[in-house]
């Protein structure tokens, strides 16, 4: 028999008394309705954990595999630490970002936000999982739409071991639409996520009678990227910031008059008429100092767009995001005796930001963003399975 993480399986049999020399096979055969529990889904099996492609390295986009599971978030952020993004699931008509989320039965879903997911552990590390999509039983709460159960491997009887790394270099990259548009270079892209497992038996040479009893299992993994932001943003001519205007136009290439403030007449209908700045130019003394030096951070035009003014200078510039992450995953099995089974387990991953948000900030004074953004998360989890009594 196969028990499946979050499964539950009811074999009916009967045994006669018989004689020595009778044998009985006991077998069972599969049901295609399922009595024994109310919960429905789909079960993400070791092999398609390891086999399939995923972006990211993140085993919860499996989930898509499953039907009635729709993922409303963006392609871009599936990687194991977009832990907001990564919730965005609908399951069977369910609410929007409104799941649960487990972790060896253990509630794995974070703090902040709308039923955000917690921890990703690493490929490597999950044995399983399954997607509950409706109709689950009384036991499961805190969501309006959907169950993910993920278990974890443990060690076994010998040692076994992983190491990989994938990588994203510049070289290796196609340049962007945007920089094309303006003549700019490739942009700066790196990625490096690696990564191993070592796991197996623990041999306590007093107690050993031929029967491993001790397991362990530790995964890490490493993710480092720089993520190229490109922004085209509008900003004024350098004589600009001094007050000269002599330049200014509008899109019709007229000349666009700079009118001073501080004059103006009255005629008889009520009309008010300011005076011109002679020659289109601010005079120094006029310029608010305070202002002056808030303008001295505007970044210089470095390109123009065809066929537009004057006034419509660009600067192009390349803010890349930094995102450091680190995830382990260490884990103990016990087995005590032939009734008790033990097990204790710690996940970790912390992430590191350095992004800025593009649109209407540069990089300097004045920026907005993660300047850092820092989001860990640690479980430490204790689970005894025992059986009492044989009834």
């Amino acid at each position: 028999l196969v028990l499946s993480v979050d499964s539950t399986v009811t074999v009916d049999f009967t045994l006669e008394v018989g004689s020595q020399t009778e044998r009985i096979t006991v077998t069972a055969e599969t049901q295609l309705l399922e009595t024994a529990s109310a919960d429905r889904g789909t079960l993400i099996d070791q092999t398609s954990v390891a086999e399939l492609p995923l972006n990211g390295r993140n085993p919860f986009m499996l989930s898509q595999l499953v039907a009635g599971v729709n993922f409303d978030g963006q392609a871009i952020y599936e990687r194991p630490f977009d832990n907001g993004a990564i919730a965005q699931w609908t399951i069977n008509g369910g609410l929007y970002e409104n799941n649960e989320f487990l972790l060896d039965g253990a509630p794995n879903n974070a703090q902040a936000g709308t039923n955000n997911l917690a921890y990703v552990p690493p490929v490597d590390a999950v044995q399983e999982f399954k997607i509950q999509t409706n109709s689950y039983d009384a036991q499961y709460g805190h969501s309006s739409g959907g169950i993910i159960n993920v278990s974890l491997k443990s060690g076994t009887n010998t040692i076994h071991g992983t190491a990989y790394e994938f990588a994203r270099r510049p070289s290796w990259d196609a340049n962007s639409f945007q920089n094309n548009a303006v003549g700019a270079p490739r942009a700066l892209h790196t990625l490096d996520q690696y990564g191993g497992q070592l796991a197996g038996p623990v041999y306590i040479p007093k107690v050993y009678d031929g029967r491993n009893k001790t397991f362990f299992l530790f995964t890490f993994e490493r993710y480092y990227e720089i993520t190229p932001r490109p922004q085209t943003l509008s900003v004024p001519a350098p004589e600009f910031l001094t007050g000269d205007f002599t330049k200014l136009n509008d899109g019709s290439g007229h000349a666009v008059t700079i009118y001073d403030p501080s004059t103006g007449t009255q005629n008889a209908s009520g009309a008010w008429t300011r005076q011109p700045f002679p020659g289109n130019v601010i005079p120094a003394n006029r310029i608010n100092p305070i202002a002056k030096n808030i303008l001295s951070y505007f970044p210089a035009p470095n390109t123009t767009t065809p066929g537009q003014p004057y006034s419509q200078l660009n600067d192009f510039y390349n803010s890349p995001d930094t995102d450091h992450f680190y995830n382990q995953v260490a884990k103990i099995d016990q087995q005590i005796g032939e009734k008790n089974h033990i097990f204790f387990r710690e996940v970790h991953s912390n992430r590191y930001e350095m992004g800025w948000d593009g649109g209407n900030s540069v990089v300097g004074p004045g920026d907005e963003g993660s300047l850092p953004e820092i989001r860990f998360n640690t479980s430490l989890d204790l689970d005894w399975v025992g059986i009492i009594s044989p009834r």
